[in-house]
């Protein structure tokens, strides 16, 4: 299991790669700057790990923590994803209008 930032990071841009075949998005401000973080000789800014979380469809605590509810939800297609949450609102139990 992925246990840094930049384990993490790898593990999203490789599947990207393997659901799209085509290169990741770059969502820092160069690729020099995105190989650093991937090699883990820097540490993300803010500014990046909100651009990387949006690009990639992961929270931030999971980009730094490795922590999240469902840690490979980022590998279900969207409208999977969106099923499983509908079908979890569902779910929840009616207010009592008491």
């Amino acid at each position: 299991m992925e246990n840094s930032f930049a384990d993490r990071l790898k593990q999203l841009c490789s599947d990207y790669y393997n659901n799209y075949m085509e290169a990741p998005p770059c969502p820092v401000s160069s690729y020099t700057r995105m190989n650093s973080l991937l090699a883990g000789t820097r540490k993300p800014t803010l500014e990046e790990l909100v651009n990387i979380s949006e690009a990639y469809d992961v929270s931030i605590n999971y980009l730094l923590t490795g922590d999240e509810l469902f840690p490979s939800l980022h590998l279900l297609k969207r409208e999977d994803a969106e099923l499983i949450l509908n079908t979890i609102e569902k779910l929840r139990p009616e207010p009592d209008l008491c």
